[in-house]
């Protein structure tokens, strides 16, 4: 089959414009190694360098990239980031995080509601942030009672990316996806919805399965955590910022449920609500906007204008022509989630998105919900398959908990294939 793509690919190469083609191959060369050897450089650093090299060797205009930014999309992400992190200043994560743990003593019940509420916590302020703030307490807490904190990490990395495909806010590709395919805020949350809770009762017991001799053991907490637990300083709990911040998430939710009614968009929703966050007496707006993940915003924009260009030059005409002759089409169920698992896994889900969204059609709806469904859940595959799960083998790191990639492998594989598979039967049976 790949030969048979390559083969066309190489028939139709007169009709290709070939610096656009090197610029669009440099470019996602560079997203999927993550760095450039000898070099700083990280994915956002190179996604914007090609969107220089796009602007500098005059494969667009100016004015056409910057109409290729989607920019609700980041006004969507933007403002989410801001409440979250209103949250986060006032201390409601980390108080949450220590209710879960006060159950170290029953690991099923510990695991329980640590999967159910970072599930939850992802679906409404995005994955990445909820395992940043978690990872830390958790190690922290289940070291103090003398528990590991492996499979426990295992549980927050692959529920937080369940859990945030349950919205169309939980992460960034599904806001993505939601703004590209113009869906129903309330029609995509009922729809998927029980499929989201069928695949986190399969993550709890991956989980339990894999792990049930290290829920229960008892371990000795390493000295070399111990200079962590010293600089780990929890912030003050403020009742009044917390309730205040999630009334207005509240109001936000309501307002993005009922769109269609009161003739709102989610980015005006979601920008009006930051607003409303920004206005107080005791976090200055510089503390809520230092929080908001820029690096990810110039990934975006540096993506948007290489994409952008890619589809003004028809670049992967010749690919998606060859894949339609041998009777593979993206607008089929199967071959787009295998096509998401594997595209997620080699350049991360947001470029893989924005690849594979021009070749489905804007009514086609199901098919919308499928992309966002396997571009989440291909995250769990292997420990780089998802910014969260980086994170949570970073910040345990200083506490001499060590996330392998190999270790990851051992939930991560079996659980993705689960869940993306039935994901596909589900929109079959639906």
């Amino acid at each position: 089959m790949i030969a048979a793509i390559i083969a066309h690919i190489a028939a139709t190469a007169h009709r290709v414009d070939w610096p656009d083609v090197l610029i669009f191959a440099l470019t996602y060369f560079g997203l999927a190694l993550g760095d450039i050897p000898f070099t700083r450089l990280d994915r956002s650093s190179i996604a914007i360098l090609g969107a220089v090299a796009v602007l500098l060797f005059h494969r667009m205009s100016l004015h056409q990239a910057m109409a290729g930014v989607d920019f609700p999309t980041l006004i969507l992400l933007i403002s989410m980031m801001a409440i979250s992190a209103q949250l986060r200043l006032a201390g409601f994560y980390d108080w949450v995080v220590r209710r879960i743990v006060a159950a170290a003593h029953q690991p099923w019940r510990l695991l329980a509601g640590l999967i159910a509420f970072s599930a939850l916590l992802s679906a409404l302020f995005a994955n990445d942030v909820i395992c940043l703030i978690f990872t830390p307490v958790l190690c922290l807490a289940l070291q103090r009672a003398r528990r590991d904190p492996v499979p426990y990490l295992m549980a927050l990395a692959t529920a937080s990316n369940i859990g945030s495909a349950a919205m169309l806010i939980g992460n960034p590709q599904n806001m993505l996806i939601g703004e590209a395919g113009n869906l129903n805020f309330a029609a995509y949350f009922i729809t998927v919805l029980p499929l989201i809770l069928i695949c986190l009762a399969l993550n709890y017991l991956a989980i339990a399965v894999l792990y049930r001799a290290r829920l229960f053991a008892d371990i000795e907490p390493p000295a070399a955590s111990q200079p962590a637990h010293e600089h780990h300083h929890p912030p003050k709990i403020q009742w009044p910022l917390i309730i205040k911040s999630l009334v207005v998430m509240g109001i936000l939710l309501i307002a993005m449920l009922a769109g269609s009614i009161i003739h709102l968009s989610r980015p005006v929703a979601a920008m009006a609500a930051a607003g409303v966050i920004l206005v107080s007496r005791k976090t200055r707006p510089a503390d809520l906007f230092a929080l908001v993940d820029w690096n990810l915003i110039l990934l975006f924009i540096g993506l948007f204008i290489v994409i952008a260009n890619v589809q003004s030059h028809h670049l992967l005409a010749p690919a998606l022509h060859a894949l339609a002759k041998m009777g593979v089409s993206l607008k089929s169920h199967l071959p787009l989630a295998a096509v998401t698992m594997v595209l997620s896994n080699i350049v991360s889900n947001v470029p893989a998105v924005l690849l594979i969204k021009p070749a489905i059609p804007l009514t086609a709806t199901h098919t919308w919900y499928l992309l966002a469904v396997t571009s989440t859940f291909a995250g769990n595959l292997t420990l780089l398959g998802s910014i969260a799960n980086l994170i949570v083998a970073q910040q345990a790191e200083p506490f001499a908990v060590h996330l392998r990639f190999r270790e990851y492998l051992r939930a991560g594989v079996p659980l993705t294939l689960c869940t993306i598979t039935l994901a596909v039967l589900y929109f079959k049976i639906i």
